[in-house]
């Protein structure tokens, strides 16, 4: 976790100003304690629930544009106050049942406040999309004081399967002018459908051979 870097760039740092320390400090409060989570459970014996994690900081232009979108200031104040996504962290688990050992294991963080939970994994989204999302508080103790208003942090938990899906998606998301996109979309549901049918596969083959059926690398090795 100690290489563990978060990419900010100056036009996030000019957008946020002296939030963006707010912002950083609850990503790496959040990152500490999973790592210390994972290596606990490690050391019971119970294998580690998550293979990697992911951090960002909302792009400035991005959130710029969300809170245009939604008739908010275009402020630092604004995307702190009304935004629950400027800080974000993805947590990849290895099977389906991680992502809710995982989420259970959040919840016991001393301090931690889930505000908003929504599973997309077994109410996915029309587009297949899957994931668990978790939008959450915790103490930040390098402040002396609590700041006047609680930073929000968005936990996204999924499998190896369903980030390789979303990060495609995504991508193709963004490109303009696609020939054939009602055929595109129809193909990505079908890709997202087989994907979870492996985890299913997956899920069933780790179950069969139990818990000594290996173990995951600690997040932030």
């Amino acid at each position: 976790m100690e290489d563990f870097m978060l990419d900010v760039t100056a036009e996030e740092r000019a957008f946020y100003g002296d939030r963006l320390i707010l912002l950083e400090g609850i990503i790496w409060e959040f990152l500490t304690c999973v790592t210390m989570i994972c290596r606990y459970q490690v050391s019971l014996g119970r294998g580690d629930p998550v293979t990697s994690c992911q951090a960002r900081i909302k792009r400035a232009g991005s959130m710029r544009e969300k809170l245009r979108l939604h008739g908010l200031p275009v402020t630092a104040d604004s995307a702190l106050r009304d935004v629950r996504d400027a800080a974000g962290v993805r947590l990849i688990c290895s099977f389906t049942d991680d992502i809710y050992r995982t989420a259970g294991l959040l919840r016991q963080i001393p301090g931690v406040r889930v505000e908003g939970e929504k599973d997309y994994v077994h109410a996915p989204k029309p587009n297949g999309y899957r994931s668990y999302h978790m939008v959450l508080t915790m103490p930040l103790r390098f402040l002396a004081e609590a700041p006047e208003r609680p930073v929000w942090l968005e936990v996204q938990i999924r499998t190896i399967a369903m980030d390789c899906w979303a990060n495609i998606e995504h991508q193709l998301k963004y490109k303009r002018e696609i020939a054939h996109q009602k055929l595109i979309v129809q193909e990505l549901k079908r890709c997202a459908d087989e994907m979870i049918s492996t985890d299913l596969s997956l899920q069933t083959i780790r179950d069969l051979l139990g818990p000594e059926g290996g173990e995951a690398v600690p997040c932030g090795s």
